[in-house]
């Protein structure tokens, strides 16, 4: 069924309270770990407390001030209790990254005169010294775009043939088992009636789901030498993105946009939930039902991906935005850029909000101060994109790419509390476009969009690694590749007495 509306600004599977005024920002109470208050957080997390050695931003929590742009300060970047120990710059990053044991790979943008086209695999073993150890240039893997994923169990990298490559049929499967930094050639498949940008594997390993506009297609890879292609369905949406999956595959939990525009003008996306068991049983005539849909308008024009996750043994559903709306939200009260979020799930028909991950630069009233960053800007600016937990079966702490906030963490332990604990914001590499024809950014082209080059901060889109023996995070940012960040002591891991 579809959720009915109760109020634009707010959730609508959740009641807003009387009296307050479209896009206003509720005030919430301080509150600590121990208060277990069942109220919304919707307004920016408390932000971090920093060392006094850190590089920190200058502005508003999240933002790169047209002033810093302007004088080269952004060239520095920005830092909170985060530390760059090794990088591979390379010559730029594309959308996505994923990883397997000591190895990552990332896509980077199609361009077929570059010397080392294709997916970057980076043998990380060396902490301090990253380098690739091998280029995956079959057809999907010189555009991946955001289909590029890892699926543990199965030690299998999947991806489809991206934007770039005109979103063709072709499906790559890759064997990770022999060792990370040579994936060997499982599959390279023509997969009929299916299209591809976004993807990604159930968590079995057993299925990939190819997403295009508009709809879904299912591939069969319990053979993963023969991928089978098994259904194609269309939403409700005028758009679909990223899709994922509980744990034994009778649930996909789908982005989905466009279904109807509030007096705002600002288009509604949420969350549909899909009973897939049909799909997980390999059902004849496999059907798709939607168990629940949630909605609401202080979103983006495109809505990004989902992350299944578990706090305090309770499931709940990390929902990302991809592109906010600027000017036309800011006009009516709603946050100019877009966020990610966070829903109880344990009534699936009934998604239940817990937590807006807003920075400052969400914040309805920053609205002069931000857009005044971006003369020309056309999309991206502080916006979400990917997110990470740090164990989906005990998630305590998430890490996401904000584009050009950078890396954000925060402390999820109580989700209805969310709390900034880290941030970094890699040096802008302004002057270096020519140097980085594999990042998408640093392009400027975003795939015939018009974006145009504004290389004053960088692009943070990628989904990111905790490696909790070590305190780290691995991740890439378009201009500034893939990079090793190490947290300050007593940040993450949390001590149990925190």
């Amino acid at each position: 069924m579809r959720i009915p509306f109760i109020a634009a600004a707010c959730v609508l599977t959740v009641a807003c309270g009387g009296g307050r005024e479209l896009g206003s920002t509720p005030t919430a109470p301080s509150r600590s770990l121990d208060d277990h208050v069942q109220v919304p957080w919707e307004k920016p997390v408390r932000k971090a407390i920093c060392r006094a050695e850190d590089r920190v931003e200058t502005g508003l929590q999240g933002q790169v001030p047209l002033v810093d742009r302007v004088s080269g300060r952004s060239q520095q970047g920005y830092n909170c209790n985060l530390d760059l120990v090794g990088q591979w710059q390379g010559d730029g990053a594309s959308w996505q990254m994923a990883w397997y044991d000591d190895c990552a790979y990332y896509g980077t943008k199609r361009n077929d005169a570059r010397e080392r086209p294709g997916v970057v695999v980076i043998d990380a073993s060396n902490r301090t010294n990253p380098r690739p150890s091998a280029y995956l240039t079959t057809t999907p893997m010189l555009d991946p775009w955001e289909s590029l994923k890892v699926n543990e169990k199965r030690a299998m990298l999947g991806a489809v043939d991206g934007q770039e490559g005109g979103g063709g049929n072709q499906f790559d499967l890759y064997d990770l088992s022999g060792g990370c930094t040579h994936p060997e050639l499982l599959a390279n498949a023509e997969m009929a009636d299916t299209s591809g940008h976004e993807g990604n594997f159930s968590q079995d390993g057993l299925t990939y789901y190819s997403s295009s506009t508009g709809d879904y297609s299912a591939f069969d890879i319990s053979d993963p030498t023969n991928p089978e292609y098994m259904l194609t369905w269309t939403t409700p949406a005028a758009s679909t993105h990223g899709l994922s999956t509980n744990e034994d595959g009778t649930r996909a939990y789908v982005v989905s946009l466009g279904l109807a525009s509030g007096a705002s003008g600002s288009t509604d996306n949420g969350l549909v939930i899909y009973d897939t068991t049909d799909i997980q049983n390999r059902a004849e005539n496999p059907e798709v039902p939607i168990i629940s849909e949630t909605y609401w308008l202080d979103g983006s024009e495109t809505a990004q991906h989902t992350l299944p996750i578990k706090i305090n043994g309770v499931p709940h559903i990390v929902f990302v935005d991809e592109a906010g709306i600027s000017g036309k939200n800011c006009a009516s009260g709603l946050s100019p850029f877009a966020f990610a979020r966070i829903f109880d799930i344990s009534d699936e028909a009934n998604p239940q909000l817990t937590a807006k991950l807003m920075l400052e630069t969400h914040d309805p009233a920053n609205c002069a101060t931000v857009l005044a960053d971006y003369p020309g800007q056309v999309l991206f600016g502080y916006d979400s994109h990917y997110c990470t937990a740090d164990d989906p079966e005990n998630a305590q702490a998430l890490a996401c790419g904000y584009f050009n906030s950078g890396i954000r963490v925060f402390d999820i332990r109580d989700p209805y509390f969310p709390r900034e604990i880290a941030y970094y914001n890699p040096p802008a590499q302004v002057g270096k476009q020519d140097q980085l024809s594999g990042s998408q950014h640093a392009a400027g082209d975003l795939g015939g969009l018009g974006q145009g080059v504004q290389m004053t901060a960088d692009w943070c889109s990628a989904q990111i690694r905790f490696v909790r023996e070590r305190g780290e995070l691995w991740g890439t940012c378009q201009d500034n590749g893939f990079m090793i960040l190490q947290f300050a002591d007593n940040v993450w891991p949390f001590n149990d007495s925190d």
